[in-house]
């Protein structure tokens, strides 16, 4: 599988943010970043209509949000750190 460099990860909301640019989409995010599927979005990032993905890269937990609409664009983005998850394994 494709790994995109962890400076184009930081650089997706802004690309997708970008009036010219166009849309990432989810098939381009399944093709190209490992992930995991979340059965929910984190509460900050739900709502109608969306579904979550989520990686772990450089001690961030990045949740990617793609609209289950049309071509699936991603609509949201946000990272927590990674130490969050210490003790969960305890």
């Amino acid at each position: 599988m494709l790994r995109l460099p962890a400076v184009v990860l930081f650089a997706l909301p802004t690309l997708a943010a970008a009036q010219d640019a166009a849309p990432f989409t989810y098939d381009m995010f399944e093709a190209g970043v490992t992930h995991v599927d979340l059965a929910v979005c984190p509460t900050t990032l739900a709502g109608p209509n969306r579904f979550c993905r989520a990686t772990v890269v450089n001690d961030k937990i990045n949740v990617f949000v793609f609209s289950d609409q049309g071509d699936k664009p991603l609509v949201a983005f946000q990272s927590w750190s990674a130490a969050l998850l210490n003790g969960l394994m305890d």
